[in-house]
């Protein structure tokens, strides 16, 4: 697939769809796309098509290719206003925080196929034009360069970097948006776009934006999808959602509870984040999910640990949180396969970890970074495979048992526990023993916190298993201790993740839930 032309009223739902596919000249032949049963009108190079069919959940189009140029497939549909249960995919509109109507069409992995014919697959890269036709006065975003012909038809083009079909299908509109400036510096321009009374604008810090849009293109070179980058306002059901050249973030962000120390501004840094990891090089296949949001919360914490005090421990631990109670692999290999929404809320925690914090105590930060930037060089399709080679040939060291252990696995997962045994005669002597269910021994480095009485008395020691561990054991002696340590804490940054034990308490096993 080429490219997709998708026009789209607003009002009274009406798509029409064109796909550009590069094919033979002159062959006779058969398409067999995704589609919804109620499409309608196909067309075949201009033409009505010879001979089309529904067959279970795909259109089938069989003809004649042109003799020159690519094929034109056409056709129409009306897209009801319905959404995915669970999400906010499909077409809504939904009254924000002021009781204002905000519409939004709204894709994602493997479901481009409700708004018309369409390649599923999460690894396609195509251009992509939206004709977008609407209410007189209304304020309509999509992705690409934005263009407005009159007061009711707005355009947008993404003809330059292509993008996958999960975001690129995306049509956001507000009746009372008014657009603010909020960076505007060599590296890029972020436009705010929020009605009056919004909370978003108030909670953004515009110099810790603009900061972080140069740290990432210091890295990763200029915003993929060009200079101006679109940031709006809505009743999301997510915290935000990335899509090319513009971010639509959750309208009362700030009034949620805190998973991170500043939810606004580490929601909005890991949408920008997206733009070069998720869209311009996006997943190899939906299994692939992890990685998108490992890359997009690690960058964004590596900045909060450089540049933003202590709002990185606040993520760390919000993730461990979130990992300590994950129901699945990040690669699961159960049959069958867990319900791809379920999977993929269960990442945000031990995605980010496990791919990258993790790797980072055992490689270093400096390999870590250099290691994505060699991912995310390109645009293009990339899989958690590819992720474990990039890490490896900025390191030099062999990662398969790392991700063999960590990363792959059926049923819930057997994160480790570390019973901790010491003896203080003169040195302190550490013995740390790994604990499973299964007897697996993991690939990792651990922090131990070491406590006495007295508050002052704390030191900070590591153990490391390395990437090839013999043992479920590991040792260490700490010199230099004038005090007597009264107990052990694991993990105390919670760079690790672990069923967490103190000292020498065995924690129980994780209960598992039947539905």
């Amino acid at each position: 697939m080429e490219r997709y032309d998708f026009a789209f009223d607003l009002t009274t739902r009406e798509a029409a769809s064109r796909l550009w596919l590069n094919v033979e000249a002159n062959a006779p032949g058969c398409v067999s796309l995704p589609a919804r049963t109620e499409v309608t009108d196909v067309r075949w190079g201009g033409a009505p098509a010879p001979t089309f069919r529904a067959v279970d959940g795909n259109l089938e189009v069989c003809g004649t290719t042109p003799s020159e140029g690519p094929l034109w497939l056409e056709s129409r549909l009306v897209i009801p206003e319905a959404t995915v249960p669970y999400t906010q995919v499909g077409f809504s509109r939904r009254l924000d925080l002021q009781a204002r109507p905000f519409t939004y069409l709204l894709n994602w992995v493997e479901s481009c196929d409700l708004f018309g014919p369409c390649d599923t697959a999460p690894g396609r890269l195509a251009h992509f034009t939206l004709d977008i036709t609407h209410a007189p006065g209304a304020t309509v975003l999509c992705p690409g360069s934005l263009s407005r012909r009159d007061e009711t038809h707005t355009r947008c083009e993404l003809l330059d970097t292509r993008a996958p079909t999960y975001s690129a299908f995306m049509v956001a509109s507000h009746p009372a948006w008014v657009r603010t400036r909020l960076v505007d510096s060599d590296v890029g321009r972020v436009e705010l776009y929020e009605p009056p009374g919004g909370l978003l604008g108030p909670a953004l810090d515009a110099g810790a934006v603009a900061d972080f849009l140069a740290w990432m293109t210091a890295r990763f070179g200029p915003l993929p999808y060009g200079p101006e980058l679109r940031v709006a306002s809505g009743p999301m059901e997510w915290l935000g959602m990335e899509h090319p050249a513009n971010i639509l973030l959750r309208d009362n962000l700030p009034l949620l509870p805190r998973s991170y120390a500043n939810m606004t501004l580490h929601t909005l840094m890991h949408e920008i984040v997206h733009q070069w990891a998720g869209n311009r090089t996006t997943l190899a296949s939906a299994q692939d999910y992890p990685w998108k949001e490992a890359v997009a919360e690690y960058l964004t914490y590596v900045f909060e640990d450089e540049h933003r005090g202590d709002e990185a421990a606040m993520t760390l631990a919000y993730w461990d949180r979130l990992a300590r109670t994950a129901s699945y692999h990040l690669r699961p290999r159960d049959t069958p396969a867990p319900p791809f929404l379920s999977f993929v809320n269960d990442i945000y925690g031990t995605g980010p970890m496990i791919l990258l914090v993790q790797l980072e105590s055992l490689l270093g930060r400096p390999q870590v970074l250099a290691g994505l930037q060699a991912f995310l060089a390109e645009p293009g399709v990339r899989s958690i495979e590819d992720l474990r080679r990039a890490l490896e040939a900025a390191s030099g060291r062999n990662l398969q048992r790392y991700f063999d252990t960590w990363v792959d696995g059926e049923g819930e997962p057997d994160w480790p526990y570390f019973q901790v045994e010491l003896r203080q005669e003169g040195a302190l002597t550490l013995t740390v023993t790994q604990r499973t269910q299964t007897g697996k021994v993991h690939p990792c480095e651990v922090e131990l916190e070491l406590q006495g009485d007295a508050p002052e008395e704390r030191r900070r020691v590591t153990v490391s298993y390395g990437l090839e561990p013999e043992s479920a054991t590991a040792g260490l002696t700490v010199e230099g201790l004038d005090w007597t340590v009264r107990q052990v804490v694991v993990d105390p940054r919670s760079r690790l993740v672990n069923r967490r034990s103190p000292g020498l308490t065995r924690e129980p096993a994780p209960h598992a839930w039947t539905l």
